[in-house]
C-alpha cells in the first residue's frame, strides 16, 4: 500500500510540472551547452538544459544574456569565454544574426564552431528561425536547421580479420 501511495504521489509531481529542484517552471526555455569533458566520450556532446524565463520568454536579448552566464548544471560547460556578450544584430522572419564580443576571437576554430552550434540550437528553440549566423570579428558561421546534424547514426562495420 505504501508503494502505491508513493507511486501515485510521484506521478502527480511529474504531471504538475515540478522539476527535480522542486520548482515549478512557468515559462521554461531550453538552452544547449556542451557536456564537461566531451573530448573523452563523444557519445552525447551537446546537452539541453531547461531554465526558467518567467516574464522574459519573448525578450531575445534577455534570454541571450541569461544563456551567456553559462549552465547551472555542473556537468555542462559553455565554450565561449567568460563575459561574452551575445547581441542579436539582425533578425528576419526565418533567420537571426548574432554578434559576439571581441573576447571570442581568441577561440580555436573547433571550439568556436561547437559553441556556435550550441548557440544556434538554443536560438532555434527560443525563436522560430531556420538559420542562425554567429559573427565574431572577421569570423562567422551560418548554421541552418536542415543542415544541423543532431545525432550521428553511422555504424562502423567491424574490420575483417586478416590471416
Amino acid at each position: 500500500m505504501k508503494r502505491l501511495v508513493c507511486s501515485v504521489l510521484f506521478v502527480c509531481l511529474l504531471l504538475t510540472g515540478c522539476s527535480a529542484s522542486g520548482e515549478w517552471l512557468k515559462e521554461p526555455v531550453t538552452f544547449y551547452y556542451v557536456r564537461e569533458n566531451y573530448e573523452k566520450d563523444m557519445e552525447q556532446v551537446v546537452v539541453p538544459e531547461v531554465r526558467e524565463a518567467a516574464g522574459h520568454r519573448e525578450d531575445l536579448s534577455y534570454l541571450l544574456a541569461l544563456y551567456s552566464m553559462g549552465p547551472s548544471q555542473e556537468d555542462l560547460q559553455m565554450l565561449f569565454p567568460r563575459n561574452t556578450t551575445i547581441l542579436p544584430t539582425e533578425r528576419t522572419q526565418l533567420s537571426v544574426e548574432l554578434t559576439l564580443s571581441e573576447n571570442t576571437q581568441t577561440m580555436t576554430d573547433v571550439d568556436f564552431t561547437l559553441a556556435s552550434a550550441c548557440l544556434a540550437m538554443t536560438c532555434m528553440e527560443l525563436i522560430d528561425v531556420q538559420q542562425v549566423t554567429v559573427v565574431s570579428g572577421d569570423r562567422n558561421i551560418t548554421i541552418r536547421e536542415d543542415n544541423l546534424m543532431l545525432y550521428n547514426s553511422i555504424v562502423q562495420k567491424p574490420q575483417e580479420e586478416t590471416k
